[in-house]
């Protein structure tokens, strides 16, 4: 078995990573965090790489933070080692990663497990799945910019219930709420996630990524904030190579039928 924490492998214009420690449930290490970032800051700068799935190894998505470190931290262990385990760097990495990146959640998704897919900007379950937002089970709080995004996505009285009761959530109920898109046949999550993918890096790179950006920039900003920063990245998009060969495409097509 692989010593690698994230496993990277690639099909067309999509990268597929998989958190890799199933025998603890995929559980989150500092080195884990670390090749994460490595993938991260690899995958924005490769032209090969139009959109990312991340999924987990075995039977789990990801059990949250590894309960080793917390008790090691709890028994006055190393203080820098804590420090690098919570870097802001590493949630910074996520929330600025400027390709699609889609979660494919295997299995549990606790802790962070549960709060790192909010980062993603689509999210598959499979019908195994389960989570739980399980922070204060363990005597900690909600992290990975989950405290902003949870209430965003469903709301803040069901996101305060979930953080306040650490319950179990089926995939079911998710999709009701909006965390996730689709609820898939375990042996069709990962198929499914890669396709959803792969058609997404057809379209233009520029237009996709500074759509994201630009979603991302409008859902904390002023409607005045978001025109102006809209037409911005609007006027950049006419420049770019991409949108003139995908204008040419489509009149081509309209010309043959």
């Amino acid at each position: 078995m692989s010593d690698k924490t994230v496993l990277i492998q690639q099909q067309g214009k999509v990268q597929i990573w998989t958190l890799n420690r199933p025998q603890r449930l995929n559980a989150l290490t500092t080195e884990m965090g670390v090749e994460l970032r490595q993938a991260l800051a690899a995958a924005a700068s490769d032209d090969s790489v139009g959109a990312v799935v991340i999924t987990g190894a075995g039977r789990g998505f990801c059990a949250g933070a590894d309960l080793g470190r917390f008790q090691a931290f709890a028994q006055g262990g190393d203080f820098l080692e804590r420090d690098r385990f919570t870097s802001l760097e590493f949630p910074r990495a996520f929330a600025n990663f400027p390709k699609p990146i889609i979660a494919a959640i295997n299995g549990p998704a606790v802790g962070w497990g549960f709060t790192m897919p909010l980062m993603c900007d689509i999210r598959l379950a499979s019908s195994e799945a389960v989570l739980s937002c399980g922070f204060v089970r363990v005597g900690v709080t909600p992290e990975f910019g989950s405290s902003h995004l949870l209430p965003a996505l469903i709301g803040l009285s069901r996101a305060m219930e979930l953080v306040l009761t650490a319950r179990k959530v089926t995939p079911e109920e998710a999709q009701e709420m909006g965390l996730i898109k689709e609820v898939c046949a375990p042996d069709e999550l990962l198929p499914r996630a890669v396709e959803l993918a792969a058609e997404i890096a057809e379209f233009p790179a520029p237009a996709t990524s500074m759509a994201k950006a630009l979603l991302k920039h409008g859902a904390g900003a002023s409607l005045e904030q978001t025109l102006a920063y809209e037409i911005q990245c609007f006027h950049a998009a006419l420049e770019t190579p991409e949108h003139r060969e995908a204008v040419e495409k489509m009149l081509a097509a309209i010309k043959a039928k």
